[in-house]
């Protein structure tokens, strides 16, 4: 008998760390989960904060929330560029490479963080999925009414972070080098 399809959302969020490199983590969530994650998610964010992003987090919860998080049946691939290029040539061959890999993971949905660079994004990815793909995506901003957008965040902080960080959230990530 043939087993229906998990049908998954992707969040993504882009990362900067001196000496490591770009970094873009595409966060996969299966979709019958996404309500409950919206819910933590929400409930991490820092009393008065407008969302959660982990720059702004200071001491002992930093690791309550990257444990929370690890918890979660939410799974990361983190597409790390080193080669010496610019940010946007960078930035076009991970959004690639992670399109790519959703596109034959079952996702119907993607939303990346928005910033100044959305439609260079789009470009990027309809030349990478084609004009019609199975998938939607969208760029929406990060904010406390999209805390799914903390997910690529919280596991891109703590695994460029390193130590005792990366450690608790490992299990949750695939890091690939994009050439």
């Amino acid at each position: 008998m043939k087993q229906p399809k998990v049908i998954r959302h992707a969040y993504i969020d882009e990362s900067k760390r001196p000496n490591s490199g770009f970094m873009l983590c595409a966060v996969t969530v299966i979709e019958g989960d996404v309500a409950e994650y919206r819910t933590t998610m929400k409930s991490l964010r820092p009393n008065g904060a407008a969302r959660l992003h982990m720059k702004n987090v200071r001491g002992a919860d930093r690791m309550k929330i990257v444990s929370t998080v690890a918890q979660l049946e939410a799974h990361s691939r983190i597409y790390v560029v080193k080669k010496r290029c610019s940010e946007r040539e960078a930035r076009d061959m991970a959004l690639r490479s992670a399109f790519l890999d959703l596109n034959g993971m079952d996702v119907a949905r993607v939303v990346v963080e928005s910033c100044d660079q959305d439609p260079k994004d789009r470009q990027v990815i309809r030349h990478a999925l084609g004009p019609s793909p199975d998938m939607t995506y969208d760029h929406e901003p990060a904010s406390m009414n999209n805390p799914m957008l903390a997910l690529p965040d919280v596991h891109a902080w703590a695994w460029g972070r390193g130590g005792i960080y990366k450690d608790a959230i490992k299990h949750r990530i695939t890091e690939i080098r994009v050439p």
